[in-house]
C-alpha cells in the first residue's frame, strides 16, 4: 500500500519536530547549566575574598587590642612593683575581663614578666583571674621567648595547628606583644590566646548553608576540612595538609599564587566540587601570620536549578511530539514557519541570552509552546540577574566602607596608584590630603559610638562636597580619611581647600540633641616632589598630618620635601 503525501508530511514534520525541539532543548539546557556554574564561579571567588577580609580584619583588630593593653601605664606599673601597683593591678584584671566579655573568641590574656623564668603575673579567662598559686614560669614557652626578642613595634604571631589527639584544647593563635619601658630590653609582654576555631564559626555562621569551608595554616596543616579527615589531629601533628590533599593548591601554600579558582573531583567522601582559594596575611612582618582560606559549592547544588529546566524541556519535546503527530497532516506548511522561529529564538538564547521574538500570540499549541519558552528564558534570565545583583553587591562590600559609603583603603590605593602613572605620562601633580579627626575617641566615650558614626558620615558628606567630580574621598578605618586630587596644576589649591576645610568644621554640629565641636588635623602630600609612589605619598601625608596634631591640632601642615 503507498502511503499518502498527508502522511510522509506528517511522519517527516513529526520528526523533524522532535529533532529540532529536542537538540534545541539540550543546547539550551547544556548552555544554562554553563552560565550558571560560571556565574557560581565568579561569586564563590567574591564570596572566599569577602570572608578573607573579614577575617583579616577580625584577627587584625585583635593584635591591635594586643598593641593597646601592651601600651597602657598599668602593665608597665605591675610589672616594675611600682607602689601603686596593687590598684593597677585590680584596674587591669577589670580590663582584661571586660575584653574577654566583649570578644567570646578570646581564651585568656595574660600579663608575663620578662624576669623570673617568664613568670605569669596576671592570667585571666572568662571564668575569672588565676589565683597566685596558679601562676607559673612560661618562659620555654616560644610566645614568650619568641616575644621577647622582638624588636619595638613588632608583634608575635603563633603558628596555629590543630590540638593533640583526645586534648581538650580548641585550636589556639597566641599574638604576643613586647612591653617596653626607657630600657633597652622588654620588661614583659601581653599575650593573647584567641580561639580560631569559635572565630571561624562566627564568620562560617554568615554563609549559607550549603557552602563548605577549608582552612588551613601557613605551612598547609588543614584546619578545618569538609571531608572531616582533619576535625581531630594525631599526637605527633596534623595528619593531612592541604597541598596532599587537593595538588592544585600547591602553589598557593608556597606563596606563588594570592587566589585560586579550580574545580575539586568526586571522592567517595564528596561530589565534584567548584572551590576558591585564598591566601590572608594578617601581618606582613610575621611568617606565621598567613592563612589559607577556602570555599567550595558542590556542582550538583549549583544545576539543581537546571534540572527544573530540563523536566521542563523534557515535557516540552514530548508535548510538540504529540501535537505535530496530530496535526502535521493539516497544519504541516503552518507547522514549518513558527518552529523554525522556535528554534533559531531558543539557539540565540543559549548563545548569548537575547530575547528574541517567538508565537506567543497564536492560540494553539505552538502558542502554549512559545510561552512556556517565553517564561523558561525570563525565569533564567531573572536568575541570572539575581546572580548578577548578588556578586554586584559583594564586589561593592570588598571596595566601599560599609558606614559612610566611601571608597575602602583597598579601592583608595588602586586610584592612588591609577592616578600616579597617568600622572607620569601627562607631567601633571597628584595632591593628598590627610584629614584625621580631633579627639574624636573622647566623643565616641562621652556620647556614644551612634554620634561617633553620625559625626563620621558628616564627615563623608562635607569632605565629598568640597572637592570636585573627578576627586576620590575615601575613609582608610577609624577617624582617617583621605582625598585624593588627580591631574593638578598648583599645590596651593589643597592649601586652599584644606583652610576651606578648616574653616567648615570650626562650626558646631546639632547631633542626638548635643552640640558637638568636630574639629582635624590636615596633612598634605604631592607626587612627585613628596614619592613617587602611593605608600610613600600616603606615608608622608600621614607624617604631616601628625606634625599638625603636635602644633596643636586644627590645622593644616605640608609633607617635607624628600631627599
Amino acid at each position: 500500500m503507498k502511503l499518502g503525501i498527508s502522511v510522509k508530511l506528517t511522519a517527516l514534520l513529526s520528526l523533524f519536530g522532535l529533532l529540532l525541539t529536542g537538540l534545541a532543548s539540550y543546547y539550551l539546557f547544556s548552555s544554562s547549566q554553563q552560565i550558571l556554574i560560571d556565574s557560581a564561579k565568579r561569586d564563590l571567588q567574591t564570596a572566599s575574598q569577602v570572608l578573607g577580609r573579614n577575617l583579616q580584619l577580625s584577627l587584625q583588630g585583635f593584635a591591635n587590642d594586643a598593641r593597646v593593653l601592651a601600651e597602657q601605664s598599668q602593665p608597665r606599673d605591675v610589672l616594675l612593683q611600682r607602689p601603686a601597683s596593687a590598684q593597677e593591678e585590680k584596674e587591669l584584671i577589670g580590663l582584661f575581663q571586660a575584653l574577654l566579655a566583649v570578644h567570646p573568641e578570646y581564651r585568656r590574656i595574660r600579663l608575663i614578666t620578662a624576669r623570673e623564668h617568664g613568670l605569669e603575673r596576671i592570667s585571666v579567662t572568662p571564668q575569672g583571674p588565676a589565683d597566685a598559686g596558679s601562676l607559673a614560669e612560661k618562659g620555654h614557652f616560644p610566645y614568650v621567648f619568641e616575644t621577647l626578642r622582638l624588636a619595638r613595634g613588632e608583634q608575635y604571631f603563633s603558628e596555629i595547628a590543630q590540638p593533640s589527639s583526645g586534648s581538650a584544647e580548641a585550636m589556639t593563635l597566641h599574638i604576643g606583644n613586647p612591653i617596653w619601658d626607657q630600657a633597652t630590653e622588654p620588661l614583659g609582654l601581653i599575650l593573647l590566646s584567641i580561639d580560631v576555631q569559635a572565630l571561624f564559626q562566627r564568620l562560617e555562621s554568615e554563609l549559607p548553608e550549603h557552602y563548605q569551608v577549608f582552612l588551613a595554616n601557613s605551612q598547609g596543616d588543614l584546619l578545618l576540612y569538609p571531608d572531616g579527615k582533619n576535625r581531630q589531629a594525631s599526637a605527633h601533628g596534623p595528619q593531612y595538609r592541604l597541598q596532599e590533599e587537593l595538588p592544585l593548591t600547591r602553589e598557593l601554600v608556597e606563596g606563588k599564587a594570592q587566589n585560586l579558582l579550580t574545580r575539586l573531583p568526586a571522592t567517595r567522601r564528596q561530589p565534584e566540587r567548584i572551590a576558591a582559594f585564598t591566601r590572608v596575611r594578617i601581618d606582613e612582618r610575621s611568617p606565621n601570620s598567613v592563612l589559607l582560606l577556602g570555599i567550595a559549592i558542590p556542582e550538583a547544588h549549583i544545576l539543581r536549578e537546571s534540572q527544573q529546566l530540563g523536566q521542563r524541556s523534557a515535557q516540552i519535546v514530548v508535548a510538540l511530539s504529540v501535537l505535530t503527530l496530530l496535526l502535521a497532516l493539516l497544519l504541516a506548511r503552518a507547522l514549518t514557519r513558527p518552529l523554525n522561529q522556535i528554534g533559531l529564538a531558543m539557539a540565540r538564547f543559549a548563545r548569548n541570552r537575547s530575547l528574541h521574538p517567538l508565537p506567543t500570540e497564536r492560540q494553539d499549541e505552538l502558542g502554549s509552546l512559545a510561552r512556556n519558552l517565553r517564561e523558561m528564558q525570563e525565569e533564567i534570565l531573572r536568575q541570572i540577574s539575581e546572580l548578577n545583583e548578588n556578586r554586584i553587591e559583594l564586589e561593592r562590600m570588598a571596595h566601599h566602607d560599609p558606614l559612610t559609603g566611601l571608597p575602602n583603603r583597598r579601592l583608595f590605593f588602586d586610584r592612588l596608584e591609577h592616578a600616579i602613572a597617568n600622572a607620569k605620562r601627562s607631567g601633571k601633580r597628584v595632591g593628598l590630603l590627610f584629614v584625621d579627626l580631633d579627639h574624636f575617641k573622647e566623643i565616641n566615650d562621652e556620647l556614644g559610638h551612634a554620634i561617633g558614626d553620625e559625626v563620621l558620615c558628616n564627615m563623608a558628606r562635607l569632605l565629598s562636597s568640597i572637592t570636585r567630580t573627578g576627586d576620590t574621598v575615601a575613609r582608610l578605618g577609624g577617624d582617617e580619611f583621605t582625598i585624593l586630587f588627580d591631574q593638578i596644576e598648583d599645590g596651593r589649591i589643597l592649601t586652599g581647600i584644606a583652610q576651606k576645610l578648616l574653616s567648615h568644621l570650626q562650626n558646631r554640629l546639632l547631633l542626638g540633641g548635643h552640640e558637638v565641636l568636630v574639629q582635624a588635623s590636615l596633612g598634605i602630600s604631592l607626587y612627585p616632589e613628596h614619592g613617587d609612589n602611593a605608600e610613600s605619598l600616603v606615608q608622608n601625608a600621614d607624617k604631616a598630618m601628625y606634625r599638625s596634631k603636635r602644633e596643636g591640632r586644627n590645622r593644616v601642615s605640608l609633607a617635607s620635601q624628600e631627599p
